[in-house]
């Protein structure tokens, strides 16, 4: 039979991850990720083989079952690192990982002087609400949903009501909130708000790239993933090591695009919507992370459709 141009897309992204590896080494790579916990999702028998199943059917060019195409699925996410920042710097990736990111170190470094221009959004009451992350000295790109959370449903803001924490990292000294002080923009169609901040100084602006990313491109979407038990696994837990709200960074790659739009599979949870999806090879901005679910396609506004929105606001 002949695949469709989906389950071509999917063998190709597959064969560039760890499901080729023989059981007992996805076994060990999973555990270096989420510990012991991951034993029951990657033993034989269990999603690690339905996922190798799933590959093996598509290399013989046959369609896999629904069963063994979300293993693949699960398995394919489930060997998405999220490292953490600690006081300023990313982590390095966990043993194997690395060699399937191999500009993660270089990225490391590139990163580094933006980090904290990334931002914990939170409520009045301190409680997070997502990320946005600064394109000039005193403007905070975030998604529109989160505007509408901030301001329950009236999308205006006065001081007061939110503020953005650029630090909020593990095991690391905490700034001062800086305030939220009103609305600058609202994308009538996209996902996207530019909101007035306090002036912040000597911490630059993220890039926005405005080419199109290529399928298979390396990103990573930084922001504070939050506990989300209804929409995400119990695994999720072992994954994040049960520390949520904190600065992360989640790896992943392109999966396709669309009109305004670009889907990825980093390993995000509620908090990471407004998140700027940054490329591997630069730390530039290719997308504004909006919504997913943690074992499905993810979606960010791209980062044409962003940059145009964010110089005609701008000042």
């Amino acid at each position: 039979m002949t695949l469709t141009p989906d389950l071509v897309a999917l063998r190709a992204r597959a064969e560039r991850w760890v499901v080729h590896d023989d059981a007992p080494r996805v076994t060990a790579r999973v555990r270096a990720i989420v510990g012991p916990s991951g034993d029951a999702l990657a033993q034989h028998g269990g999603t690690g083989q339905l996922a190798a199943d799933a590959l093996a059917a598509l290399k013989q060019g046959n369609e896999p079952t629904p069963i063994q195409l979300a293993a693949l699925e699960t398995m394919i996410r489930m060997l998405r690192p999220a490292p953490r920042c600690i006081n300023g710097e990313l982590e390095s990736l966990p043993p194997g990982s690395d060699a399937d990111f191999p500009a993660w170190a270089a990225f490391q470094s590139k990163v580094k002087p933006i980090l904290r221009s990334i931002g914990r959004i939170d409520d009045s009451t301190g409680s997070g609400i997502g990320t946005g992350f600064l394109v000039a000295g005193d403007l905070l790109v975030t998604n529109h949903h989160v505007l509408t959370a901030l301001s329950h449903g009236a999308d205006r803001l006065e001081r007061g009501q939110a503020r953005v924490m650029f630090v909020h990292e593990f095991n690391t000294l905490d700034e001062p909130p800086t305030a939220i002080t009103g609305v600058v923009a609202v994308h009538p169609t996209l996902d996207a708000v530019v909101l007035q901040i306090d002036p912040v100084t000597a911490r630059p602006p993220l890039t926005i790239n405005a080419a199109a990313a290529a399928a298979g491109a390396q990103v990573a979407a930084i922001g504070y993933p939050f506990r989300d038990p209804i929409r995400n696994p119990l695994f999720s837990d072992a994954i994040f090591g049960g520390q949520y709200g904190i600065k992360r960074a989640a790896p992943g790659e392109v999966i396709g695009t669309g009109s305004s739009a670009l889907y990825h599979d980093c390993s995000t949870l509620g908090g990471n919507s407004g998140s700027p999806l940054l490329s591997l090879d630069d730390a530039t901005v290719v997308g504004l992370h909006r919504d997913g679910y943690f074992t499905y396609r993810n979606e960010a506004v791209d980062g044409a459709s962003l940059g145009a929105f964010v110089a005609a606001v701008a000042h």
